[in-house]
C-alpha cells in the first residue's frame, strides 16, 4: 500500500482518481473543500482529506506521501492567479515532500498549438485556448516546465501526461453539450469541423495510472492521454440526442473549445486499451446523471 497525495480533489477526475485508489492505498486529498459535501463524500470513502489552497498556503499539507497524482488547476483569467496554481504551486509542493518516489503531473491537450492535424508528444506547443481561456494554455506549459524541472533537479521520477477530454457518470466536456439539448437549446460548436477529440471514460482512466506510474522517468516521461480512435463531437452530441429523445442543434464559434485530435501511440505502446466504447459510456453517463430524461 502506498501513501498516495492527490490534489484538485474536488474536481471531476482528481474526486474519482481519490476515490477509487483509496479502495487500496493510503490517500490524502487536498482542494479548498469551500462545498463542506464534497469533502464529507470524499471521508466517507475513506480518502484523507487536507484544506490547503494551492496558490497560497500548503502547511497543512502531510509531508509523507510517496506519489503525488497533481491534478489541481486554474481556469482563472487571472495570470498571476493561473500560473501560481498551474505551475508555481507544483513546486512549492514537491518541496514538502521528501519521500516522493514517483509523480504524475496532469498536463493538457491544450498546450499543443492550434491545428486541424493530429498533435505528437514533440509537436508545437502554443495557445490554441486564446479565444475562450486566455491563461489556460500557456499556464499549463508552464506547469510542464516546472514538472521537468522537478524531475531533474530532485532526480525524481515523473510522468506529465497531457489529458485529452475525459468524461464518465461525473461528468465532462460532452456532458456540457448534453445541458443544451436537454434545455431545447443550440450546442456550440468550434468552427473546424469535424470537431475531433480523444475521450477517455472515467474507468479507462483509473485503470491507466498504474502503468503511467510505471513509465514515469528522469528525465520525465512526456505522453497524450486519451483513446487511441478519435471521435467527433458532433457523433457523440448526436448520440446524446437520441439517449434522450431530443432534436439536436449544432451552431459554430471560434470561441468554442478547439478540437484536439492527438496521437497516443506511446500510451499504447505502454499497454492501453480503451475498455469502454464511447456510445456505452454516453449511455452510462446519461443513465447515471439523468435518469428521468434517458430513453436508452
Amino acid at each position: 500500500m502506498s501513501r498516495v497525495l492527490v490534489t484538485g480533489a474536488t474536481g471531476r477526475v482528481a474526486g474519482v482518481v481519490a476515490r477509487e485508489l483509496a479502495k487500496a492505498h493510503d490517500v490524502v486529498a487536498i482542494a479548498r473543500f469551500s462545498d463542506p459535501s464534497a469533502r464529507e463524500r470524499l471521508e466517507a470513502l475513506g480518502v484523507e482529506c487536507v484544506t490547503a489552497d494551492m496558490a497560497a498556503d500548503l502547511a497543512a499539507v502531510p509531508d509523507d506521501a510517496e506519489i503525488l497524482l497533481n491534478f489541481a488547476v486554474s481556469f482563472s483569467g487571472n495570470w498571476d492567479a493561473a500560473l501560481a496554481v498551474n505551475a508555481e504551486a507544483l513546486g512549492h509542493l514537491v518541496d514538502r515532500l521528501p519521500r516522493l518516489e514517483r509523480m504524475l503531473h496532469c498536463s493538457s491537450m491544450g498546450v499543443y498549438a492550434a491545428s486541424t492535424e493530429i498533435h505528437g508528444e514533440s509537436d508545437a506547443l502554443g495557445d490554441s485556448n486564446e479565444k475562450m481561456m486566455p491563461t489556460y494554455s500557456i499556464s499549463k506549459i508552464a506547469g510542464e516546465v516546472m514538472a521537468k524541472y522537478l524531475a531533474q533537479s530532485r532526480g525524481l521520477p515523473t510522468t506529465i501526461a497531457r489529458l485529452a477530454s475525459p468524461y464518465g457518470n461525473h461528468g465532462g466536456f460532452p456532458w456540457f453539450h448534453l445541458m443544451p439539448i436537454l434545455a431545447g437549446e443550440p450546442v456550440t460548436l468550434h468552427t473546424t469541423t469535424p470537431c475531433l477529440y480523444n475521450l477517455i471514460h472515467e474507468d479507462d482512466l483509473v485503470d491507466s495510472l498504474p502503468m503511467l506510474l510505471d513509465a514515469a522517468a528522469v528525465p520525465a516521461t512526456v505522453l497524450n492521454w486519451g483513446d487511441p480512435v478519435a471521435t467527433s463531437a458532433e457523433d457523440w452530441c448526436e448520440e446524446l440526442g437520441r439517449l434522450v429523445g431530443r432534436d439536436v442543434v449544432i451552431e459554430r464559434s471560434e470561441h468554442a473549445p478547439p478540437p484536439g485530435y492527438v496521437d497516443v501511440s506511446k500510451l499504447t505502446a505502454l499497454g492501453y486499451e480503451a475498455q469502454v466504447e464511447w456510445r456505452e459510456g454516453m449511455r452510462r453517463m446519461v443513465e447515471h446523471l439523468h435518469p428521468d430524461e434517458y430513453v436508452g
